[in-house]
């Protein structure tokens, strides 16, 4: 520095040292026209643990508080789960709670259903009115007429409900979402006598095998295994994990492979058990994990007759080299693992393909070992045919046997139309709906009872995966309710309370917040601390972290099960008319559409293909060409069960022979964000393919495409080709 430089900025120093030592100490610019209220420090900011629900996943967040507003979500660095890291979609909660579009009260229709015309009512008469419903069927002995609906439900809410609906007299009980796991449960029973999901341990696995697991977006715990897959990627000095993808798009999980594998839809699970021949074969298996697991390799190899590598190759559309190289290098590196995931699950034969994976990683020797597959014991078991009892509540609905429906969710938004839910919902005399939003279910509803947002509620949140330990997160209030809504449990219990008898005697606590503390304070084990202080410090760490897992709790496969038999997938439509096969999976940002009415996360570009506020149609460029569709052209998609309109965008990460439609658009209701943007891939779905009874098969439906006009009007942020360019990707 020079000296000349240096006196100059000594100079401008000290005079304003001078200039600030002149001014009062506590100057106020803008002083408060109201004062804050008590307990508030002006500027000061504090943060509160919680849970995330935006998703099944069940996040840890900390939420941070100035002058009595929620402004910022973070990841709680204490929850094992996503340990500090957050998602955007959880990032987006705040907008939420603060939502312009939300339902601010209690609300009766005043005109045909779907209008969306509505009158403000108070809470002493939606409870009136609500109470009415249900004494009048009490009353006529027809108290099995009360059917209840919801999203998969865990915790003291699945206590309150089940509490709720049995007391009452009502057995018509559904827990039920578009992606909940209900195969992966089916599947793991089958293989090894117990429903609890997987925990994948990839940070430590040195070769990852992926079927169609999309775990960096969407599957079972996006935050946990997007960090557990930089952990084995960049976490390890000497180590870098393989990484390969199988499944016929390129996922942004996909783009993250060292090798993609584009198979045939459906052909995931012959895949599968052709690698275990070739291992088995080529005696390549871990001969001390079958013998732990009481399994010949003989026998297992003489089941796998039908799986040679000719033929695999042909079934799955790839070369019979890249396959036996997969499986070499699979089984020679250790410790590996193969997961599956919602793209090989959602085909008619997705319980059976997912049980052939399982068999690779016995025959492998992934289970039970560091970087291979552990029971998830924090999981919860939930049920694994929802589907089944969505159908036979619609077979209710349809038959006019459920007078009084109440729904927490929007399952009209959710459910494929094919099922019969709209129209069978339809002929249900009485609807009450406790959503937040005018959702497309609150359009049908006769009493809409608002909940509060996930930022104003009680909760404990047990993570679906993601953890080898229990976990038990807990929700809290942040702040006051915005507008005036109350808890969905709470109304409950204030309806039982008002219906009295056996109900009430069921069901005895003033608020939910006090059931809660109840079962919490049951679940975790006892502490020097008495309970309102453990109750007080569970709620300043966000839950309870401390449990370990249960020794002696793991795979063993069931010797006298069936064999995987994943067979031929089978799709609904003719090939001729419907060339092209339709694979729909979720939004990176609006996940199975509960994010949508979030302008945060419908301006958030997506991944692979940077659209933004819009829904698009995958296509390869080759079939493009072939039907003369250009970039962002307005086509038509249509299978045997309807036809949507929506732009293009071409991509070269699918095979010829696919389509490809992200879910969670197209909604009649939700607010200004989300209503009537983009489409609901939905309702092109078949849930009955030829010859099979009704599956969520959401990936087996055929479609063809008509190009209609250069106008799409497709909007994205980043090259018109996404990330990757054809001359980069060859199928």
């Amino acid at each position: 520095m020079k000296r000349r430089t240096f006196l100059q900025i000594g100079s401008m120093t000290a005079a304003a040292a001078l200039i600030s030592g002149c001014q009062s100490a506590n100057e106020k610019l803008i002083p408060y026209l109201v004062p804050p209220d008590e307990g508030v420090t002006p500027g000061l900011a504090t943060w509160y643990a919680s849970s995330c629900r935006s998703c099944p996943a069940g996040c840890g967040i900390l939420v941070r508080i100035s002058e009595g507003r929620a402004k910022k979500i973070e990841g709680n660095p204490e929850h094992p789960v996503n340990r500090g890291r957050l998602c955007a979609r959880g990032q987006a909660a705040l907008q939420e709670l603060y939502h312009p579009d939300r339902v601010p009260q209690p609300m009766k229709r005043s005109g045909p259903r779907g209008s969306g015309q509505f009158a403000k009512i108070s809470w002493a008469e939606a409870l009136k009115i609500l109470t009415g419903q249900l004494n009048a069927l009490k009353t006529a002995k027809q108290a099995d007429r009360l059917a209840l609906m919801t999203p998969q439900l865990r915790g003291s809410l699945a206590t309150l409900t089940s509490g709720f609906m049995r007391s009452f007299g009502s057995p018509h009980q559904l827990s039920y979402e578009l992606l909940a796991p209900d195969w992966l449960r089916a599947a793991t029973r089958m293989s090894f006598g117990q429903p609890s999901l997987p925990f994948y341990d990839v940070a430590e696995t040195h070769y990852l095998l992926s079927f169609g697991a999309e775990f960096v977006e969407n599957d079972l715990s996006p935050v946990h295994y997007g960090n557990a897959f930089g952990r084995m990627r960049q976490g390890r000095d000497t180590v870098r994990g393989h990484f390969t993808y199988i499944g016929p798009r390129l996922s942004l999980t996909g783009a993250s492979a060292d090798r993609w594998l584009p198979a045939n839809p459906g052909s995931e699970g012959t895949l599968a058990l052709g690698m275990a021949r070739v291992i088995l074969a080529e005696n390549l298996f871990d001969k001390g994990a079958l013998a732990e697991q009481g399994t010949s390799p003989q026998q297992l190899l003489s089941r796998l007759d039908a799986y040679q590598l000719p033929q695999v190759a042909r079934e799955c559309g790839l070369s019979e080299r890249a396959i036996a190289e997969v499986a070499r290098e699979f089984a020679s590196t250790h410790p590996a693992l193969a997961m599956v995931g919602d793209t090989v699950a959602f085909q008619s034969n997705g319980i059976e393909a997912a049980r052939a994976v399982q068999f690779l990683n016995l025959v492998a020797g992934n289970l039970n070992r560091p970087g291979g597959v552990y029971p998830d014991q924090g999981a919860p078991e939930g049920p694994d045919k929802s589907f089944s009892d969505l159908l036979a509540l619609v077979e209710l609905m349809r038959g006019d046997r459920i007078s009084l429906a109440l729904i927490h969710g929007n399952p009209v938004h959710t459910v494929p139309a094919d099922t019969g839910f709209q129209a069978a919902l339809a002929r249900v005399p009485f609807i009450v709906s406790f959503s937040s939003f005018m959702d497309d279910t609150a359009l049908q509803a006769d009493l809409i009872l608002p909940d509060h947002s996930a930022l104003e509620s009680w909760g404990d949140v047990i993570p679906l995966a993601g953890s080898r330990q229990p976990v038990l997160g807990l929700m809290q209030p942040v702040v006051t309710p915005v507008y005036d809504t109350r808890q969905f449990p709470d109304v409950l219990l204030a309806a039982a309370s008002e219906l009295g008898g056996t109900m009430a005697g069921a069901l005895p606590y003033p608020s939910y917040s006090e059931l809660l503390k109840k079962e919490t304070l049951k679940r975790v084990p006892s502490s020097s601390a008495g309970g309102d202080l453990l109750w007080s410090l569970l709620l300043q760490k966000g839950g309870y972290f401390g449990g370990q897992p249960e020794k002696g709790k793991e795979y063993r496969w069931s010797q006298g099960g069936p064999f995987p038999n994943p067979g031929q997938p089978k799709f609904a439509g003719d090939s001729g008319k419907f060339p092209l096969h339709l694979q729909v999976y979720p939004s990176t940002a609006f996940y199975d559409g509960r994010g949508a009415m979030l302008p945060w996360l419908q301006q958030l570009p997506d991944p692979m293909s940077t659209v933004v506020w819009d829904s698009w149609l995958e296509i390869n460029p080759k079939t493009a060409a072939s039907l003369g569709i250009a970039f962002g052209d307005l086509v038509q998609v249509s299978s045997p069960r309807g036809s949507l309109k929506v732009p293009a965008f071409i991509h070269p990460g699918i095979r010829p022979d696919l389509v490809a439609m992200p879910i969670g658009q197209g909604h009649k209701g939700g607010g200004r964000w989300a209503k009537g943007i983009g489409v609901n891939p939905l309702e092109l779905l078949v849930v009955r393919q030829e010859g099979s009874e009704p599956t969520p098969s959401w990936n087996a439906t055929r479609v063809k495409v008509t190009r209609l006009s250069p106008d799409g009007q497709l909007v994205t942020v980043g090259h018109p080709e996404g990330s990757y360019r054809s001359d980069l990707i060859e199928i």
